[in-house]
């Protein structure tokens, strides 16, 4: 770091317990001082501008951003110490590195040649690795963040240019235009493959005295990195052809900071190997059951309305108000988060202009033993689709493997062990608030997993996890990986095994071993964050199918990693919620969007069946699909802050208009409650909701408890008794019983 200037007139004495002595340096971000902790030691004391004094929320985020970075293993970095506010302004607390930067010592000495170089090139991609080994996404790597210090290089500011970003209403994009990748220039996700990208450029500089990139003006130096090849020119042999790889325009065909340090350090081959796609790595062989269905060992599988159901999750695609990632982030970001506005309730439809969706038939339809069965308002069909992991939510879900419900004879989590066991009351909370998340939960699937009844959630802390639905306890590590929030998530049966799927901010949809919780492949195509996707069985192939703010949908097969046909093109927004199922005998994928449509797509075909403007003036948010005798029904929610019915043949609203909601409604789940059609509801008003779709009446009182909005619901049972779950901008899962509901 430079040597320390006096402090400016007006220049705060403290900060914390922090004594300020000098000043650093100051730019676009704030200003750094030398500081004395109050252990005697050396700091540095970095204020970010104040743009938080009126946003709590942002401050929340700050300071979790902070918290990650805390996290990087220090080698080669300037370790994160602590962070906090100050007159309403940020501050971050580093280690101090005394010696100049690399950009200085370049300017006064000339590019780093032979072993030096090299030395560099290892010492900062081995900083990068554990950045993105924990998480951060740098977003401002340059020659000016790499410290030559007493001890070798070193790498800081990681982590405050994200904390910066996620808060502050940007008029450009955070870096240093010389050094940025093509994607913080275009609006694209910056992924942990823009710090490469930049790592790169910062290395040409080092090795030549020149950049990658020039020009006389910032929009010069923007088109040369958006449409020309970098000047290589100077670079050593044995570094070009990695560097022109990492400066690719492309940002998946860049290596990974792990795959750059292996390279460099020998642990590799040539580096054209890092281009070459790793191949995905084979499913476990073991059996593990697929909850709840009876897998067919014929050509196609069949799911008859009554057969056992395959897992199934309330895929709910939650954002917030106004195009872009959602209502606590800006539209040029999907990491940001502004105040944001309630929306405008649409005025109330005419009860009477629409007809009821009612059972035409007996409630309920005996299983063998003469009990009722819960199954039959479920998507099923003649075996070319099994929707495992869609929008709706099956209430089989949580069987027993014959598919008649689990026996227990031990008690629910809150009773002593040993009582007799009796369903607390409808809208009752099973146990305590589920924590474990350290941001919004955004998404939620249920399955079972040996015989043990589960929950997948995702979150904005960029993880997925599962919890035991018995007592509301994690199982196994986190799912890490993904660089953006975790938007949705599912499980899929691929082969003899299940499998969880998540789909990302960050572009990618990743494939996990639910027993290892090791990745087994990315599926990567889409260009912009993906916020929905729903999996499920196509005439024996197993698939997911995705969308988000691109506007398109793909279509996976899950076997291979690979897209199955083009993607389905005719949203013209965000596509925020996806549901699969049966529409008279055809494989169908049901998406919504901010374009206020709910479309219909033929899985078999790839066309489009069908649009509905079905958000009532205002985006459609979210989506579950269920059947009811033998026709094919979806409930929508949006920004509106009504749910509605849909006859998916017709394209006709079914009922009435469902209102009692004050905000929009965010997440949405189907299903079937002792023979009623029902849905469950969640929204900006932080209640969860259950309505009746054969009166269009709600049933019961909402369920209070989550204290912010809710962005996810499911819907299933547990130890034969009906259950609802719920996660939200609180970072709370809770889980509510359905027994006994008020007619």
């Amino acid at each position: 770091m430079p040597d320390p200037r006096p402090l400016n007139p007006g220049a705060p004495g403290q900060i914390a317990g922090y004594r300020l002595t000098g000043l650093l340096g100051q730019g676009g971000q704030g200003v750094v001082y030398l500081g004395i902790a109050p252990s005697g030691g050396k700091v540095a004391v970095k204020v970010l501008h104040a743009w938080m004094s009126e946003d709590a929320d942002a401050r929340r985020r700050f300071l979790r951003e902070v918290e990650i970075a805390r996290r990087v293993a220090p080698f080669c970095t300037a370790r994160v110490l602590d962070a906090g506010l100050h007159d309403d302004g940020p501050y971050i607390v580093s280690e101090y590195v005394p010696g100049p930067s690399l950009d200085q010592v370049i300017r006064e000495s000339g590019p780093r040649t032979g072993g030096g170089l090299e030395r560099l090139a290892v010492a900062t991609v081995s900083a990068l690795a554990a950045i993105h080994r924990a998480g951060v996404v740098h977003r401002d790597f340059k020659p000016g963040n790499v410290i030559l210090g007493p001890e070798g290089p070193v790498v800081i500011d990681f982590g405050i240019s994200r904390a910066n970003d996620h808060t502050v209403t940007r008029s450009g994009s955070v870096g240093t235009p010389g050094y940025m990748s093509p994607e913080q220039f275009t609006g694209e996700t910056v992924s942990q493959a823009s710090d490469v990208f930049s790592w790169a450029a910062t290395m040409v500089y080092a090795a030549t005295g020149h950049r990658a990139f020039t020009g006389d003006t910032v929009p010069a130096v923007l088109n040369a990195i958006l449409h020309r090849e970098p000047d290589l020119s100077g670079v050593p042999d044995d570094l070009r052809s990695l560097l022109a790889t990492c400066l690719s325009k492309d940002a998946g065909v860049r290596p990974t900071a792990s795959e750059l340090h292996r390279t460099l350090t020998g642990d590799s081959g040539h580096a054209a190997t890092l281009i070459a796609p790793a191949p995905p790595r084979p499913a476990p062989t073991a059996p593990l059951p697929v909850p709840g269905e009876a897998r067919s060992t014929g050509p196609a599988q069949t799911q008859a309305a009554d057969q056992p159901q395959g897992p199934d999750p309330a895929q709910t695609q939650a954002a917030d108000p106004a195009q872009g990632p959602d209502p606590a982030k800006s539209a040029d970001s999907a990491q940001t988060r502004p105040a944001e506005p309630h929306e405008t309730r649409s005025p109330e439809p005419d009860e009477d202009a629409t007809t009821p969706v009612r059972p035409a038939g007996p409630a309920t339809r005996p299983s063998p033993d003469g009990r009722p069965s819960r199954r039959r308002a479920l998507v099923a069909g003649g075996g070319a689709l099994v929707a495992v992991a869609a929008a709706l939510t099956l209430p089989s879900l949580l069987r027993g493997d014959d598919g008649e419900p689990a026996t227990r004879k031990t008690t629910t989590p809150s009773s002593p062990s040993g009582a007799a066991r009796t369903a607390p009351p409808f809208g009752t909370p099973l146990y305590e608030p589920v924590a474990g998340h350290s941001d919004d939960v955004r998404s939620v699937a249920l399955s079972r997993i040996d015989g043990t009844p589960v929950a997948l959630t995702g979150s904005d802390d960029d993880t997925a996890r599962i919890w035991d639905l018995t007592d509301g306890t994690p199982i196994g590590a986190p799912f890490e990986g993904h660089t953006g929030w975790v938007r949705s998530v599912a499980f899929v049966a691929v082969g003899a095994a299940q499998v969880a799927v998540t789909a990302s901010d960050d572009t990618t949809v990743r494939v996990w071993d639910i027993t290892t919780h090791e990745e087994l492949g990315r599926l990567t195509g889409h260009t912009q964050p993906v916020k929905a996707t729903a999996a499920g069985d196509l005439r024996g192939t197993p698939i997911a199918v995705t969308g988000g703010q691109d506007k398109v949908v793909r279509v996976w097969n899950l076997a291979n990693h690979r897209p199955l046909g083009d993607p389905l093109s005719g949203h013209t927004a965000t596509v925020w919620s996806i549901a699969l199922g049966m529409l008279t005998g055809t494989p169908v994928a049901v998406t919504a969007s901010d374009d206020g449509t709910v479309r219909v797509w033929n899985l078999t075909t790839r066309q489009q069946i069908r649009s509905m403007a079905a958000g009532g003036g205002g985006g459609v948010r979210a989506l579950a699909i269920y059947e009811l005798d033998g026709v094919t029904y979806a409930v929508t929610g949006g920004q509106d802050a009504a749910v509605r019915v849909w006859n998916l043949s017709t394209g006709a609203q079914a009922g009435p208009t469902l209102t009692g909601h004050s905000g929009p409604v965010w997440a949405l789940a189907a299903g079937d409650l002792n023979g009623t059609p029902v849905a469950v509801s969640g929204g900006e008003d932080g209640t969860v909701r259950v309505w009746n779709l054969g009166t269009g009446r709600p049933l019961g009182s909402p369920f209070l408890g989550h204290d912010d909005r809710i962005w996810c619901v499911a819907f299933g049972d547990l130890a034969g008794d009906p259950i609802a779950v719920s996660g939200g901008r609180d970072n709370m899962i809770r889980v509510w019983s359905l027994a006994s509901p008020p007619r």
